[in-house]
């Protein structure tokens, strides 16, 4: 059940705006930033430095590691893992399951289950559960 921001979840240095709402067992991390109207589901890690702008969801079982940023707008989908200094720009949505390599740029809607890795998709994995492994 989602509330309010638990303040022993977040650390003393994150700096987290006004209308945020957080799950249980989710923890944000040193020198995060957390917008206005952020909603983040239960038992996700933000990590050290991680920036989520404004109206940003973040769905359940979510790791974003340190450094990642997140634009305006942006939907990720529960189970997803962002690596390290990873980048995603506003109005996207990340489907369920997604993987993002370290260091990665996602400019466009990942709307499966993907891998996305050296500026290319190496996994999909559509509603059908048809796979595909470049």
């Amino acid at each position: 059940m989602k509330h309010q921001v638990n303040e022993k979840n977040v650390h003393p240095s994150a700096v987290i705006a006004e209308a945020v709402t957080m799950g249980n067992e989710t923890t944000i991390g040193a020198g995060a930033i957390v917008g206005a109207g952020v909603s983040i589901g239960e038992n996700c890690q933000i990590g050290t430095g991680v920036i989520i702008e404004a109206n940003t969801r973040v769905e359940d079982n979510c790791v974003l590691e340190p450094g990642v940023i997140i634009g305006k707008d942006v939907t990720i989908g529960h189970h997803t893992k962002i690596g390290m200094g990873a980048r995603v720009t506003n109005k996207v949505t990340i489907g369920s399951g997604s993987i993002i390599k370290i260091g990665e740029i996602i400019l466009k809607d990942m709307i499966y289950k993907m891998v996305f890795k050296r500026g290319a998709w190496i996994y999909r994995e559509d509603s059908l559960d048809h796979k595909n492994e470049e």
